[in-house]
């Protein structure tokens, strides 16, 4: 329900600002619907863009969270050239901006390689947000009492052990609220893969945009588009952590 009236609510505001004068809303809305997705087929060049983005998503968020874990391990493992190493990759990573990394891993480091731009996607949204997890991980492990592993060891539980079934559950519930933030950030800022040449739904949005040189009806679609799969994902890591916290109720 709550959608439903989300997308109503888009469509509502959308007809009451559509820039026609003297034309009926709705004959202008079809027309437009029309031009920009039916005709030449052009919702299939949506649907491509709408996989693209999702491939990029799905394989970044699965790396770098991966990669984040392993730069936390590093981070707080006390041999100091790997500490130095984590340190240097987690500042590089957020004090550069995410398309000035992207530009100069497709354009620099990858140039000289016969790879799939969007491989080369995968990898940069991946660095980037490993290293911003790297530190998310690390912010709610280290907020667990160090009196937690001491008794975990001290009832015959190995270093293993004591993370896996008492530190690390902790520390998700603790992280799992930011973490989402960075997960929803990594799919929007996806929309800046098509500056290496990757038609994702941006990029298609842009090339309907060049065809029918109507900027408004593409644009506001896959507006609407981001927003759907932003919502769902976050719904999805909103009724995970709910069962992290089965007696908490969460809104939204």
């Amino acid at each position: 329900m709550r959608l439903g009236a989300v997308v109503f609510a888009l469509l509502v505001l959308s007809a009451a600002a559509w820039p026609v004068i003297g034309t009926p809303i709705w004959e202008a809305f079809v027309r437009s619907f029309r031009s920009n997705v039916l005709q030449d087929q052009r919702y299939l060049i949506i649907w491509d863009g709408i996989k693209v983005t999702f491939t990029i998503s799905f394989w970044s968020i699965l790396w770098g969270g991966l990669l984040g874990g392993l730069l936390c391990r590093m981070r707080m493992g006390g041999v100091w050239p790997l500490v130095l190493f984590a340190k240097v990759f987690i500042a590089i990573q957020r004090g550069i901006p995410l398309l000035v990394v992207l530009m100069i891993s497709f354009y620099i480091v990858f140039a000289s390689v016969n790879i799939d731009p969007v491989g080369v996607a995968v990898l940069t949204f991946g660095f980037n947000l490993g290293a911003y997890s790297a530190e998310i991980y690390r912010s709610g492990i280290e907020g667990i009492p160090r009196g937690q592993t001491e008794a975990g060891l001290a009832l015959g539980f190995s270093r293993v052990q004591t993370f896996v079934y008492i530190i690390a559950p902790q520390a998700l519930r603790r992280i799992l609220p930011v973490l989402k933030g960075e997960i929803i950030n990594l799919v929007k800022m996806t929309s800046i893969v098509g500056y290496i040449a990757v038609q994702d739904l941006t990029r298609a949005a842009d090339i309907i945009r060049s065809r029918t040189f109507d900027a408004f009806f593409p644009l506001i679609m896959v507006a609407v588009l981001y927003f759907l799969i932003s919502w769902i994902l976050l719904t999805l890591l909103t009724a995970f952590e709910s069962r992290l916290h089965p007696r908490r109720r969460i809104a939204g």
